[in-house]
């Protein structure tokens, strides 16, 4: 079977006929058609794959030095046009030689006149030759421009021939050369429908090449586990007894009615390359706190995004539920300065050191709420080396931990109810304790009212002044206690609970915005691909006309399908970082209950050395009888 033939399977499947092949397997065409659709989730690399087994009636016989260097060092890339464009033509944009208007005249030029299939030296020396003349003279690049100076036409650039000396076949979105045929129990598995992000692309875009995989099996073990341990590295969610901000309420009265409360914000990081040191402090409302969790939903809608307490629409707030939103915005942004990303991301580092009021700031400020990784594209390391080790795994982690995530709320936050309980508790221990020493103190003076004066007495008395003391001094140590777990003790649990909220919502936010549209543009691909062929072969009047514009609904589509996939990679990446950097969180759970046993601990044993001290006083002073 011929190369040609080879590339077919893999792209359209055993039974699918390629619409670009030759004519002589025009006679399966109906057939195919009443076949069920099967996605090959289509990339760029399959844009308008023609197969032709005839050459050129042109040839060059003086092939430029610039021409070979780029053919000899790219052509295990190169299998189409698609791939020729990815890796030749849109390099030389982003160099700044040819526009994408250039781009679209030199693609049409290729299929007008039949320079395909692409793999053919003399193909594509000739596509070369068309882009040099562009290049060289713009305007120029056309066939009958190729035909006139065939066997005298201009080089290459020279920095981008030489960017070819010594390139690495290290790009997975480009070239078919390594695409494995994809077996239909693959597709016939069932999938969760409901989220995106668990469906695998992986077998659908370009894999490693076969010498590749050995060198992916040698790093799987110790690559890969430094690849996530770096991650891990970049977020460290523990307290440490370490306040990075602190935050305090400003009230400002506003008319008779209404007031706002304004906060103070106040740290000593250093948050930015320009950012200086010394201590920090800026003024902002809870207004801005919104628009800023608004801003990072929008634009980080794929990472583990920290939470803002709710506002109370009141005209006075009770004093208990300002303590609570303060507490909860400080937890907000001592997790957000804690994030390898959001710590970096401009609009934060303004929020909070530029002393401007927010609202005069964003009138001024040219502020992107675009996806954070738009225009990016997914790096090459992270599916040809990453994916394949790590990627079954993590969709299978993903979707356990979201099906668990609310179960796991809904434990904590009860142990949040009674830890709460316990501190309440221990205020009304406390309050009991001083009510001890008030009423002991009052009936001690009123018992020698009743009782004669006698040494008996006067010992029993004392003891009861020890006893009265020793309330106090427990009611102050519960108090201390109470106090403790309220400020800081209970903070970390809802810290805790806090990232538990964030995790769960960045399984919501990937159900909604994750959806891609890659099954249907496929689906429509294939169907506009035989279209066209029926066209070609039957239509002669009407051929010029809609082969152009089926031809370039295609080429929308597969690029529209790179882009998407492109989306949907990123996206997998994004998430799994943030899932992998997630894990640290379980540390915060040791942190908060090593602290909660040892601050009981410490109290308990304070409080054990006070009743021994009291015992020891008492026991011999205190008489039972006469």
């Amino acid at each position: 079977m011929s190369t040609n033939n080879n590339t077919n399977s893999i792209l359209y499947g055993q039974d699918d006929i390629d619409p670009w092949a030759d004519n002589n397997n025009a006679a399966n065409t109906d057939s195919s058609t009443n076949l069920p659709f099967q996605s090959t989730y289509l990339t760029s690399s399959q844009l308008l794959n023609k197969q032709s087994d005839q050459l050129s009636k042109l040839s060059i016989k003086n092939v430029p030095n610039s021409y070979e260097i780029v053919y000899s060092n790219s052509m295990n890339q190169i299998q189409n046009v698609n791939d020729f464009e990815y890796i030749i033509i849109d390099k030389l944009i982003s160099l700044g030689y040819l526009t994408t208007y250039q781009k679209s005249k030199l693609l049409n030029c290729i299929y007008d006149n039949d320079l395909l299939p692409i793999t053919l030296s003399n193909n594509f020396y000739q596509i070369l030759g068309l882009i040099a003349l562009e290049i060289d003279v713009p305007g120029s690049g056309d066939f009958v421009t190729l035909q006139f100076k065939l066997n005298n036409l201009p080089n290459l650039p020279d920095n981008f021939a030489k960017s070819f000396e010594n390139i690495i076949n290290d790009d997975p979105l480009m070239g078919n050369s390594s695409r494995i045929d994809i077996e239909q129990k693959q597709w016939t598995k069932k999938q969760p429908k409901h989220d995106p992000i668990l469906k695998d692309h992986s077998e659908n875009n370009i894999m490693i090449e076969e010498q590749n995989k050995v060198k992916d099996s040698i790093v799987s073990s110790g690559y890969i586990e430094k690849y996530i341990d770096d991650l891990k590295d970049q977020f460290k969610p523990l307290f440490n007894d370490v306040d990075l901000i602190k935050i305090k309420e400003i009230p400002e009265k506003e008319g008779i009615l209404f007031k706002h409360i304004n906060y103070i914000i106040t740290h000593d990081l250093k948050l930015g390359e320009r950012s200086s040191s010394g201590t920090k402090k800026v003024i902002r409302r809870y207004s801005d706190f919104v628009w800023l969790l608004e801003f990072l939903n929008q634009k980080y809608s794929f990472r583990v995004i920290p939470g803002i307490p709710p506002k109370k629409f009141s005209a006075s707030p009770d004093s208990q539920f300002l303590q609570r939103r303060r507490r909860g915005l400080h937890r907000f942004l001592n997790q957000l300065v804690k994030h390898p990303i959001f710590k970096e991301e401009p609009v934060v580092i303004t929020f909070l050191t530029v002393p401007t009021d927010i609202s005069t700031w964003k009138k001024q400020a040219k502020i992107d709420y675009s996806l954070e990784f738009k225009g990016q594209k997914i790096e090459t390391n992270f599916i040809n080396s990453i994916w394949p080790n790590v990627g079954e795994n993590f969709l299978k982690q993903w979707g356990i931990a979201e099906s668990n995530i609310k179960f796991l709320i809904e434990k904590w936050t009860k142990i949040i109810i009674l830890v709460e309980r316990y501190e309440r508790r221990h205020q009304q221990i406390a309050f009991d304790n001083g009510k001890f020493d008030e009423i002991l103190n009052q009936f001690k003076d009123i018992n020698t009212k009743v009782y004669c004066e006698s040494d008996d007495l006067s010992s029993i008395n004392n003891s009861l002044s020890n006893i009265a003391s020793f309330f106090q001094l427990s009611s102050t140590n519960m108090i201390d206690e109470s106090y403790l777990i309220n400020t800081k003790t209970l903070e970390k649990f809802k810290n805790y609970l806090d990232y538990l909220h964030c995790l769960s919502e960045l399984f919501e936010r990937c159900k909604k915005l994750s959806v891609n549209q890659i099954d249907i543009l496929d689906k429509r691909i294939k169907e506009n691909e035989i279209k066209f062929k029926k066209i070609q072969e039957n239509d002669v009047d009407i051929k010029g006309q809609d082969i152009t514009k089926l031809r370039q609904l295609i080429i929308n589509d597969k690029q529209e399908i790179f882009q998407q996939l492109n989306k949907d990679w990123l996206i997998k990446q994004c998430c799994f970082q943030e899932f992998i950097m997630f894990q640290e969180t379980q540390f915060l759970i040791s942190e908060v209950w090593l602290e909660f046993i040892k601050d009981r601990s410490k109290f308990q044993n304070k409080l054990g050395e006070m009743y021994e001290d009291l015992n020891s006083e008492i026991v011999n002073d205190m008489p039972t009888s006469r």
